[in-house]
């Protein structure tokens, strides 16, 4: 898990990715945890990285803290729900789900040049006030699956808000910070116990990676990796919803 947590951190800290996008395929692959179980190592897990990322991040002032302020009322409720939709649905459901929306965001990936524009340090307000929708889809996925907000909220903020791409990656890091903390929360609330044996290992990987992944967004084009990204999306997406199924 230490090696692991190390490349899965990197990674996601680059694109601005929840982990969880790649930490609930791998727990599931090379792990005996029950789905329920690895949803709650990967909200664990992602927030060290994300707290990790966040410190660094807000050092070098790369937080858009007003556009987090405004996210996360919609976010919270949202996350919740997600949590409780975990808690009632058989574990295949998560599987399959999973499977679905790793392809989708491999999609993303695959189209997403034109959201690779220039931007600027502040967002514009007005128009993040309309990606309240997606932060609750987002926000809902995170507590269902374990998998982060910034998969949907990175483009929105770089070519809708007119983000510089760095900052809308960092920006939604701080925000699925908060919202890992609050959904993580409500698992344990409902009496979810966490597998430290998985978690400890693979949290001390993303607290390296997270400060190699924030580094690598400050210095290398994103565009360079974004390729190879896709292609190790569509392979995990493909064995995760085949093994629901």
């Amino acid at each position: 898990m230490l090696p692991i947590g190390v490349a899965i951190a990197s990674v996601a800290m680059f694109f601005g990715l929840g982990g969880g996008v790649l930490w609930m395929p791998v727990l599931l692959m090379s792990t005996d945890l029950d789905p329920k179980d690895a949803v709650i190592c990967t909200l664990v897990i992602q927030f060290f990285g994300q707290l990790s990322a966040s410190y660094t991040n807000n050092r070098a002032g790369m937080i858009d803290w007003r556009l987090v302020r405004l996210l996360v009322t919609f976010g919270i409720p949202a996350v919740i729900f997600g949590v409780l939709l975990s808690l009632l649905l058989q574990p295949v459901w998560i599987e399959l789900f999973l499977g679905l929306t790793i392809f989708f965001i491999a999609y993303v990936f695959l189209r997403g040049d034109d959201f690779f524009v220039a931007g600027s340090d502040t967002a514009d307000l007005e128009a993040a006030h309309r990606g309240r929708l997606i932060t609750l889809l987002g926000s809902i996925l995170t507590g269902f699956l374990g998998i982060g907000v910034g998969d949907w909220l990175v483009p929105f903020f770089n070519m809708r808000c007119k983000l510089a791409m760095v900052r809308s990656v960092s920006t939604s890091i701080a925000l699925m910070m908060i919202l890992s903390v609050t959904a993580l929360s409500v698992h344990v609330l409902f009496g979810r116990s966490i597998e430290w044996r998985v978690v400890i290992p693979g949290a001390l990987g993303v607290l390296l990676g997270a400060q190699v992944g924030s580094r690598l967004l400050q210095r290398v084009p994103e565009t360079h990796f974004k390729e190879f990204f896709v292609l190790m999306l569509v392979f995990i997406a493909t064995h995760v919803t085949f093994n629901a199924l």
